[in-house]
């Protein structure tokens, strides 16, 4: 080992030195700006110029009518040349729509977690193993939780209870998506479970309105693997426009 090398290992995962990984929260709101128009190449101006190692996207059409039948996951992965898997929820009248992860390295597991409460709108949490070259493993879950305040709660609740999470957090994880939390009230309930927000202010990182943020709704959470290097809101002309939420963006050392 050479100096200044570490030795290190969580669960199954060792590796040598200090590594750097992005991530971004984004819901795309199914590429649909806030000036109603359906512009995708907006959201991919705005992934690309970002440049980060992973993307959880949520409200992601496949092959419905307003997003002139596009399976957007699929087109972000060719125009980024990024993987991606997809997680549809939202059966349409024509087409669906869901959670997407897009990531620079290899995906090689996936599993879409329900999330429906009752009656009320179908949601899930898109759970996918990553293979990062001189690493290992990680797991990335892209969420999108319901309007309601005990809905949240009981979806946060059950996903930490699922299977797949329990599998999943043996090796560095990251917790990301469109909460719908705007008290905070999911935060002590993940701090709890090993899981702090990346952000360490509440404040100064609104998401939501994109032209005029208002509110905390986009959030990553990471296992104690993990330090924050960076945590910031993207917002520039492009993306006050390109959807209703603004992407979310932290920089995580391991």
């Amino acid at each position: 080992m050479t100096a200044g090398e570490t030795d290190r290992q969580h669960g199954n995962l060792l590796f040598n030195s200090a590594m750097e990984l992005s991530f971004v929260t984004y819901n795309i709101h199914k590429g649909i700006g806030t000036d109603r128009r359906y512009r995708i190449e907006r959201i991919i101006e705005i992934l690309r110029s970002v440049n980060a190692d992973v993307y959880a996207l949520q409200e992601v059409d496949q092959h419905v009518p307003r997003s002139r039948n596009h399976d957007i996951a699929a087109l972000l992965s060719e125009e980024l040349g990024m993987h991606y898997v997809l997680g549809l929820n939202v059966k349409l009248k024509k087409g669906a729509y869901g959670n997407a992860i897009l990531s620079r390295f290899p995906i090689v597991d996936s599993r879409n977690i329900n999330l429906t409460w009752g009656i009320k709108k179908r949601r899930g949490c898109l759970a996918a193993r990553i293979n990062v070259p001189r690493l290992g493993e990680i797991a990335v879950l892209n969420y999108h939780l319901g309007l309601a305040a005990f809905e949240r709660m009981w979806q946060i609740k059950k996903l930490i209870e699922s299977h797949t999470f329990s599998d999943m957090r043996q090796v560095p994880l990251v917790l990301l998506g469109d909460s719908n939390d705007r008290k905070m009230k999911l935060n002590p309930v993940l701090d709890e479970a090993g899981f702090p927000d990346t952000c360490e202010h509440n404040r100064g990182f609104n998401s939501f309105p994109s032209y005029a943020p208002l509110f905390r709704l986009d959030k990553i959470y990471a296992s104690k693997h993990w330090q924050v290097s960076d945590h910031k809101v993207i917002r520039n002309q492009t993306t006050r426009v390109a959807s209703d939420h603004l992407p979310v963006f932290s920089q995580l050392i391991i």
